[in-house]
């Protein structure tokens, strides 16, 4: 079942280092800003949820959307290490992030090619 990640336990740290080799932990608090904006911003765009009714445990996020957030998390954190030229990297190789990218939006709401009939 995914779950978000977060650095509010070990495991957690441990997790997230898995799935993110350069996370930030050194500052734990850091890292966990960047990960609740991603999820946040994750939340906010993707499709509004069925109603839950009363008394359900609420679902797990899809697989899809903790994807969208390790990735999110990480742009923005490139976001904030870039040159004044804005791009990263050394030499020829340079990479501008772009905080929400088509990338991430896809990932979020895939694409169907299902014709549209009224």
């Amino acid at each position: 079942m995914p779950k978000w990640y977060s650095v509010d336990s070990p495991d957690e740290v441990t997790r997230l280092v898995a799935a993110w080799s350069d996370a930030p932990i050194i500052n734990e608090e850091v890292c966990g800003f960047l990960l609740e904006t991603a999820r946040e911003q994750v939340i906010e765009y993707a499709p509004a949820p069925a109603p839950i009714p009363e008394g359900e445990p609420v679902p797990a996020p899809p697989a899809r959307y903790v994807l969208a957030q390790l990735q999110q998390a990480t742009n923005l954190w490139n976001a904030g290490r870039v040159s004044s030229e804005g791009d990263l990297g050394e030499g020829g190789y340079s990479f501008v992030p772009r905080p929400l990218d088509k990338t991430i939006k896809t990932m979020i709401r895939p694409v169907t090619r299902r014709p549209r009939v009224r």
